[in-house]
């Protein structure tokens, strides 16, 4: 039997943050990762794979730089534990005894129950090599592709199929993304940064259809399309159902922990569930808003990370806590990059929560000739009312808005007001950023302020 202080059963972005993190603080403990995946992809590369780097093989996280911090890997499936033994069996019957337990289990494609979802050349999500190898070679040969669902996996996966190379002199892909929303993007983003997005889609040829459900998939043995609610039927030689995802806590459930099929396997904001030697991070776990503590559905490889590391650090003591999940995006869609953190206008009207818009355009560079400058680059910020404090913000425009998003991001987890955000010092340069006079989260706060100050005054 062997032995190891810390399991870590899956080996996707909370597995391995959380294994390093163990080896940063506990340098003397023994760490072992379990995973089902002969390797891990790089979760949020997945789309990518299709139309920028051609192969499953170049969006792998490489097993070396874990067992050199000597991090322990097995690519197994547990079977079973034994949580008053502290022991895990393997498929291959290896036993494993544990001192502490992470579950990392992560999530699995949401598939609806809409009829024919089980036919052939019809894909889900999956983070396994094998299987995202699959999807490719059936893309390849595909000439019709069908994407459901505009969230940003959707999106993502419908750009870079209709970036694909055509095969064997064919015409370019008909692809189509239906989204049952009135726009993509639209849980994440400000209503004119998704119509940004839809218009990137058509310019690369996909057919955008919003406030469209699918009713049903169509075919015998293979896909042959998708019928809709409206009795439009899109022909398809496959199709990509990009809709979201599930926790898995099928093995959370064998041993008895308290686990919910949408929410998760049960933790507090220190990741520990009901055992006190057993954690939960990532996918397989709940998470609340940091907005309002409610029970939330955002699942990203950044938030994996965090309570990967907020688990392992817990492990034994409880020093760190988490502070709820935020909601931190960022995509490019054709030629504009899109950022988003926090609420939107709709979702902060939804909570009855008062809010003041900031906003500013300005060229990405300074001045505005130099090579890479988007002239109207914009932020979008939301500061609550009453306090001033920031609660979301939006980004369109160049490289910088996934960094300028994050700026944001930190804002909102730090409490910032709009008047800090106006008068803090940010760093600029002529070939990165917009001019210190301009800089977007500057300016648009300083919108806001005026804003507030004249409700003030009146």
């Amino acid at each position: 039997m062997e032995k190891t202080d810390v399991l870590i059963v899956g080996g996707s972005a909370a597995g391995l943050m959380a294994g390093l993190t163990v080896k940063r603080r506990h340098p003397e403990k023994e760490v072992t990762i379990v995973r089902k995946a002969s390797k891990t992809p790089v979760p949020c590369g997945i789309p990518y794979i299709y139309g920028t780097l051609k192969a499953v093989e170049k969006n792998l996280i490489p097993d070396d730089n874990f067992i050199k911090q000597g991090i322990r890997m097995h690519t197994l499936a547990v079977e079973s534990i034994d949580r008053g033994n502290k022991t895990a069996d393997l498929a291959d019957g290896t036993r494993i005894a544990y001192d502490k337990l992470i579950l990392a289990t992560g999530s699995r494609p949401a598939m609806p129950p809409i009829p024919g979802m089980q036919t052939g050349n019809v894909f889900g999500i999956k983070k396994e090599p094998e299987y995202l190898a699959q999807i490719q070679k059936t893309l390849e040969s595909s000439r019709k592709v069908v994407v459901i669902g505009g969230g940003f996996i959707g999106v993502e996966m419908a750009e870079q199929i209709a970036k694909m190379a055509p095969a064997n002199g064919d015409a370019a892909k008909d692809v189509s993304l239906v989204e049952m929303l009135p726009n993509c993007l639209m849980l994440a983003c400000e209503q004119e940064f998704c119509a940004d997005a839809e218009t990137e889609l058509r310019h690369l040829g996909v057919n955008v259809m919003t406030n469209a459900q699918v009713q049903a998939i169509q075919g015998n043995g293979k896909v042959t399309g998708v019928q809709l609610a409206s009795g439009e039927t899109i022909p398809a030689d496959a199709v990509v159902v990009g809709i979201g995802v599930t926790p898995n806590i099928d093995l959370a459930q064998q041993i008895g922990l308290a686990a919910d099929p949408r929410l998760g396997v049960k933790v507090d904001a220190y990741m520990r569930t009901e055992d006190p030697d057993i954690f939960a991070a990532g996918d397989c776990a709940t998470k609340f808003s940091f907005f309002d503590g409610q029970p939330t559905g955002i699942r990203l490889a950044s938030v994996a990370c965090s309570e990967g590391m907020i688990a392992a650090s817990n492990l034994y003591d409880p020093l760190r806590k988490s502070m709820g999940a935020v909601g931190a995006f960022g995509t490019m869609v054709g030629e504009s990059s899109i950022g988003a953190a926090g609420l939107t206008t709709k979702a902060a009207d939804d909570a009855e929560i008062p809010y003041v818009v900031g906003e500013a355009v300005f060229p990405n560079r300074h001045p505005g000739a130099l090579p890479g400058c988007v002239c109207d680059m914009k932020a979008k910020l939301l500061f609550h009312s009453e306090t001033g404090s920031i609660i979301g913000g939006h980004v369109r425009g160049g490289d910088s808005t996934a960094d300028m998003v994050n700026i944001v991001a930190a804002a909102i987890q730090g409490g910032l007001t709009a008047e800090e955000l106006a008068t803090m010092q940010y760093a600029t340069h002529p070939l990165l950023t917009a001019s210190p006079l301009g800089y977007h989260v500057m300016l648009a706060a300083e919108n806001a302020t005026a804003k507030m100050n004249g409700k003030k005054s009146a």
